[in-house]
């Protein structure tokens, strides 16, 4: 998720609490009879390429359908599948992506259990998605440095640590995302919330 000529790291990709692809299916479901790229780009203020990328996603996966015109010109679109407010999660072969679903599953574990450790947590979160101790483990270290969560017991040789989600820290449905450049990205505050010291950058 880091920079390059890649995806950029998520911060940068929101705007307020919203992913391009969420202001992208905003925008079609507004014009939802009839639009072109265009105005999709115009409406949604993100760049051409990844409207581009997200609609042919969304025809392959039959939300969207060619009304008329040429690819990428004058085509006309329109959408014939509305799921709802949240934006399909799609691969670029239309299929239904699981990105992100294994975060989704232990931060909505952690708001109803409350208090737990990463083997609770990896295996309630293994219900919706194939999730490990250690992705566990390691999300709820970096909740904890975020804030987000309370060590209630130290880990030992016997037992996992155990952790509390902390009063008021709940801000949403949509899980804080932990970035490989060592910062936790909240999406519904819209935010950075967390970066790791430059000092402690040796220790990802």
């Amino acid at each position: 998720m880091a920079g390059g000529r890649g995806r950029k790291s998520i911060d940068l990709e929101m705007r307020g609490s919203k992913s391009n692809r969420q202001r992208i299916w905003e925008a079609i479901r507004a014009g939802r009879d009839g639009f072109k790229i265009a105005e999709i780009t115009q409406r949604s203020k993100t760049d051409r390429t990844v409207v581009n990328t997200y609609v042919q996603s969304l025809i392959r996966g039959d939300f969207v359908e060619v009304v008329s015109g040429e690819l990428f010109k004058a085509q006309t679109l329109r959408l014939i599948k509305d799921v709802g407010a949240e934006a399909p999660s799609l691969t670029k072969e239309g299929k239904p992506s699981n990105s992100g679903k294994g975060t989704e599953a232990m931060w909505r574990t952690l708001r109803i259990l409350g208090e737990l450790d990463a083997n609770e947590l990896a295996a309630q979160a293994s219900t919706v998605t194939p999730t490990t101790v250690s992705t566990a483990g390691s999300y709820l270290v970096w909740l904890k440095r975020a804030g987000y969560v309370i060590e209630v017991q130290p880990g030992s040789q016997k037992q996992k640590a155990r952790y509390r989600l902390a009063p008021g820290k709940y801000t949403g449905p949509r899980p804080p995302m932990i970035q490989k450049i060592g910062q936790v990205f909240d999406p519904n505050l819209g935010k950075v919330v967390f970066r790791q010291p430059a000092s402690a950058e040796a220790d990802l």
